[in-house]
């Protein structure tokens, strides 16, 4: 791999993991008070879809690290070897988490009575929005799954490899 490509790679991740950890410790709990300020009923919703919000951006920063260690790999030509998989798993899960969580709000926004400061439009498209979460996350898993045993199916070529030579 080139070391630049690496380089600016490892930039962006690691810019992606101060930005979720930004967001974290300061967006999200802003904008949760904001919310309860401007109208007092999403009190008793606020901690719990905070949670909820910062459990989803962990599970991105999860993969983060995750893609890193592949990077990492990838870079000094170890990446079809046993120490790979771990880590694709290790996405699938933190995919897989992330869904489940999306999934639960969409549950809850579809048999649960939310209040809505106005006609109820912003609660139907963070409803629309929460299911084609699902659908993404569903889709995500499905190319993990398939990353997964191409990175199985490659190793053993390797291993097989290596032990002809």
């Amino acid at each position: 791999m080139n070391r630049i490509v690496f380089v600016v790679l490892t930039f962006l991740i690691l810019l992606g993991l101060v930005l979720s950890l930004f967001a974290q410790a300061v967006i999200l709990p802003g904008i949760a008070a904001d919310e309860v300020e401007y109208f007092p009923p999403y009190e008793p919703y606020r901690v719990p879809l905070l949670a909820a919000g910062i459990a989803f951006i962990a599970c991105a920063q999860v993969s983060l690290v995750a893609l890193w260690a592949l990077l990492l790999r990838a870079h000094t030509g170890v990446f079809f070897r046993p120490g790979s998989r771990p880590w694709v798993i290790t996405i699938s899960a933190a995919i897989g988490v992330a869904t489940l969580l999306t999934l639960g709000l969409f549950l809850f926004l579809t048999f649960a009575e939310f209040p809505t400061p106005a006609d109820g439009m912003e609660s139907l498209g963070l409803w629309m929005m929460s299911g084609l979460g699902c659908l993404i996350g569903t889709a995500l898993l499905g190319v993990m799954f398939v990353a997964h045993r191409l990175v199985e199916r490659a190793t053993s070529a390797q291993i097989e490899l290596d032990g002809v030579l």
